[in-house]
């Protein structure tokens, strides 16, 4: 029996985001988020993976993500400890 394969994670390329919150509508798991920029209440979002464990590896958010801003990278040893994206 071989070893189980690394998760993919989705990782969000903020320079191509747009905060339009189609991946968010679409992840199952709910496990991606709009982050408003800056310290205000209000202003330019982005998205963000804000819980790493619970995320399926499904790739919902990277298909419909209409500027690929999303891609799905392996982890090795899967997910992170305190369920956040490492970037």
């Amino acid at each position: 029996m071989s070893a189980p394969r690394a998760k993919a994670l989705p990782r969000i390329d903020p320079a191509r985001c747009t905060g339009c919150g189609w991946c968010v509508a679409v992840c199952g798991p709910h496990v991606l988020s709009l982050q408003v920029l800056g310290e205000g209440r209000w202003g330019p979002k982005r998205s963000q993976l804000h819980d790493a464990g619970g995320c399926t590896g499904c790739a919902l958010c990277g298909v419909r993500c209409p500027f690929d801003a999303i891609s799905m990278v392996r982890q090795p040893g899967g997910a992170g400890a305190d369920g956040a994206d490492e970037d």
